[in-house]
């Protein structure tokens, strides 16, 4: 089966990027057009109107997302980080204890991307999604596989609109 452990199903939104900041969702109300957040490079709240936000906004993985999204296991994402190779993600932490030991990073799509462009400079790319396909993972797109007359399957994308 070609890639079936790559599929994802559309997760709530909780953590978010906006404006190259990481986000929490405290409270939204699509009625008012509403959402509160807790912004943890500021460490305060904050309030923007919905709308904008899911226009706007950059979906948040953990590294344990990255890593299935990009085959790889969490621990070696960790490694890249914690050895400089790759820029460090934004952290979040507990609202209550912003200045606690507790953290955890949180990557965007672009650090996705990043992270990505890394491994296959670097040649570990064995099982590594083509780059069409991690962003139409990363955008929910759908993605078709036919198989070729040697018995492969190739991605193949709907066009556009």
């Amino acid at each position: 089966m070609a890639r079936t452990n790559r599929t994802r199903k559309t997760k709530r939104l909780v953590y978010f990027f906006l404006n190259g900041k990481i986000h929490k969702v405290i409270k939204r109300s699509r009625a008012r057009d509403e959402l509160w957040a807790w912004c943890y490079p500021d460490k305060k709240r904050v309030m923007y109107s919905y709308s904008q936000v899911k226009k706007y906004m950059e979906n948040a993985y953990s590294v344990a997302e990255a890593g299935q999204i990009l085959g790889r296991h969490k621990v070696s994402i960790e490694r890249y980080i914690l050895a400089g190779k790759i820029k460090e993600p934004q952290r979040i932490y507990p609202i209550s204890n912003p200045d606690g030991k507790w953290n955890k990073f949180m990557l965007s799509e672009s650090d996705i991307l990043d992270i990505h462009q890394f491994i296959a400079e670097d040649g570990y790319s064995s099982e590594l999604p083509s780059r069409t396909e991690l962003i139409a993972l990363l955008k929910q797109n759908v993605i078709l596989y036919t198989k070729n007359s040697e018995g492969s399957f190739i991605p193949v994308w709907k066009a556009e609109e």
